[in-house]
């Protein structure tokens, strides 16, 4: 929301989504997101190579987060993945890339479907509320979202 009171014409909420009971994600990494505090993500390259926003774990606190010691992409994926395969065998997620955005603890456990609409409704009654001007494109996107699958009524 903040970022559409900037004057933002999109933002990325994938993480909002990992929740959903149609997120194909581990079980570890599923307990992982429900267990995380808002202080524990952070930008780091050591499973990829390139940064993106993951939750720490131990591979990140021993090596980085960011670390110019990491090979470049794509083979440090390849580097970790003896680590990685060893740890989750065993219930662990200390070797694991469990990604995640700063907003991670406020995701819901809720369809797909039935999350998109209820993001596109606050979205819209915030921008509202807040009086901002957004683009017409971002609200006739917002409100097409509000009504994703449901009837049509002619």
């Amino acid at each position: 929301m903040a970022a559409f009171a900037l004057g933002a014409a999109a933002v990325q909420i994938g993480t909002a989504y990992l929740h959903c009971p149609e997120a194909q994600i581990s079980p570890i990494y599923r307990q992982a997101l429900k267990d995380v505090k808002d202080d524990e993500t952070a930008i780091t390259n050591v499973f990829t190579g390139r940064p993106a926003r993951g939750i720490v774990n131990r591979l990140m606190r021993e090596v980085g987060p960011m670390s110019d010691l990491v090979p470049e992409f794509p083979l440090a994926a390849a580097a970790v993945a003896p680590l990685r395969a060893k740890s989750e065998t065993s219930g662990s997620g200390d070797f694991t890339p469990l990604w995640a955005g700063q907003a991670v603890r406020l995701n819901r456990t809720l369809p797909a479907a039935e999350l998109t609409r209820q993001l596109a409704a606050e979205t819209l009654e915030k921008l509202r509320f807040l009086q901002t001007r957004p683009s017409p494109d971002v609200l006739a996107q917002a409100a097409a979202l509000a009504t994703v699958g449901r009837p049509v009524s002619r």
